[in-house]
């Protein structure tokens, strides 16, 4: 696993499924996407500007939206909230992205 982030050295990782690592740092923290995950994805609208580097504030919930089926399998108490969460942080700070999964009407 990735020890250096774009905010500094990891203190924890967790492996939210095969190719989504979630990491934190003293200050910041955020998803990190192999490229067999980027390029299902197909998205690096990220406040990083990257699709490998995904900030915890606004730019997680994209992937965890997007790979929802297979982190909900291995996150099983937190997934529901965190789903919810995720799609509206998706339909406030991504609406590009909202519309692209058709995520508007559950606004």
């Amino acid at each position: 696993m990735k020890k250096s982030t774009p905010w500094g050295p990891a203190q924890q990782a967790k492996e939210l499924a095969p190719g989504i690592i979630s990491y934190s740092t003293a200050g910041h923290g955020g998803f990190w996407l192999s490229s067999y995950r980027r390029k299902r994805l197909n998205y690096a609208q990220s406040w990083l500007k990257t699709a490998e580097w995904w900030e915890e504030d606004c730019d997680w919930a994209i992937p965890y939206y997007f790979f929802r089926a297979e982190i909900g399998r291995n996150d099983p108490f937190k997934f529901i909230e965190n789903l919810e969460a995720a799609v509206c942080t998706i339909v406030n700070y991504h609406p590009d992205f909202a519309k692209r999964e058709g995520l508007g009407a559950l606004a």
